[in-house]
């Protein structure tokens, strides 16, 4: 099954819609059940490199936002790769850290197999400043 703009459309909304709720456990299905998932994001954790397996790649990706609030994902700019099988996305992701609002902007490479992620690598500078969005976040 090849990847279209709008498989990917929708895997990002469903992303969206988990982070929003605080809970990426409810983008499971998206996954392959032995998906690699690679990320910069492990060594401030204290893990290695690479995560295999849904239940440990959605349990790491839960520790990571379990301190941000107020979360907004967006799909900022996407391709489906040469061959069908793969997909670039760039992500605007946002949160509420006390009383500020937070940006992170990093990129996804997705791997499909049989219609579900394979494969999921994130690529950003892990040393960068996180852009600060306005002033402080009013109360509520």
């Amino acid at each position: 099954m090849a990847v279209t703009l709008d498989v990917v459309d929708a895997q990002e909304e469903r992303f969206a819609r988990a982070f929003a709720a605080g809970d990426i456990f409810e983008a499971r299905d998206l996954y392959c059940p032995d998906v690699v998932y690679l990320s910069p994001t492990t060594r401030l954790f204290g893990r290695p490199p690479r995560i295999e397996g849904v239940e440990d790649t959605l349990a790491f990706i839960q520790l990571t936002i379990g301190e941000c609030r107020n979360i907004g994902y967006r799909l900022d700019e996407r391709a489906v790769l040469p061959g069908g099988r793969a997909a670039y996305a760039r992500i605007l992701f946002d949160w509420d850290a006390g009383d500020t609002r937070l940006r992170s902007s990093y990129v996804v490479v997705y791997r499909y197999r049989q219609g579900r992620i394979s494969r999921q690598e994130l690529y950003y500078d892990p040393n960068g400043p996180l852009e600060q969005l306005g002033g402080p976040v009013p109360p509520g």
